[in-house]
């Protein structure tokens, strides 16, 4: 999280866990624009974060709060399939 932080365009991140009949772990990142989310979702550093999710004991649910919409983990494949301009 430090070397999210210092990440141009980022707002703040957090992590949380709930303790209960099962453990959440809350990861959160805030980017004040979307084009630092999609500059982030192509970095090194998210295919790290990615492989980590990959390998979680259940499947992760993964939420992209846009400006006009909400999107899935779709919304990560679609920005790193696409090539910059």
């Amino acid at each position: 999280m430090v070397s999210t932080r210092a990440e141009p365009g980022c707002v703040g991140c957090s992590l949380s866990t709930d303790m209960g009949p099962k453990v959440v772990i809350r990861y959160t990142e805030e980017w004040k624009t979307e084009d630092d989310l999609k500059r982030q979702l192509r970095s090194d550093r998210f295919v790290v974060l990615a492989e980590l999710m990959e390998h979680a004991s259940e499947i992760p649910t993964v939420e992209f709060a846009l400006r006009d919409s909400t999107r899935g983990i779709d919304y990560a494949e679609e920005i790193r399939n696409t090539k910059q301009l």
